[in-house]
């Protein structure tokens, strides 16, 4: 991924709770699609078709510290289309939003009702199932996300 950028949000729900907010938020965006998604082990990777920038990889994933749930994101530039002067800039402004989103979803003020679904990864536009959550899905866009992991910690 190209330009990318972080935030996170700690708010104080179950982890799983947290999780279901930020996968509602995604299904809740039209230009928005699931990539990958694994419940039990509270990870998604979407993608976020912009009309006047570079698509856009977002990667959630939430943790647990003590009473309190850390939602993390990280947001980079497609790594298949040219790297554009403005991407970092759109990447923080589109990650910041998502964490509003997920604190809004959270607190009620704007829902976001999910549609419940399997754990799994696209492969060539079939879901395959994600099975171990520290094993990197296959979701063949040309970079490693799990290597985001210093990003999220």
């Amino acid at each position: 991924m190209k330009a990318i950028r972080q935030n996170s949000l700690t708010v104080e729900a179950p982890a799983p709770a947290a999780f279901q907010a930020a996968l509602g938020v995604v299904q809740n965006i039209k230009n928005m699609d699931i990539l990958a998604v694994h419940n039990e082990g509270q990870k998604l990777v979407a993608m976020e078709k912009a009309k006047m920038s570079n698509r856009k990889i977002y990667v959630i994933a939430t943790e647990s510290q003590g009473s309190n749930t850390v939602v993390h994101v990280a947001v980079g530039a497609d790594p298949r289309q040219r790297q554009a002067v403005l991407d970092g800039k759109f990447n923080a402004k589109g990650a910041s939003r998502f964490v509003d989103a997920v604190q809004g979803a959270l607190s009620g003020e704007a829902p976001a009702p999910i549609t419940p679904v399997p754990s799994h990864y696209l492969q060539k536009k079939e879901q395959v199932p994600w099975v171990d959550p520290n094993e990197e899905p296959d979701i063949q866009l040309g970079f490693s996300w799990l290597g985001l992991a210093s990003y999220m910690n």
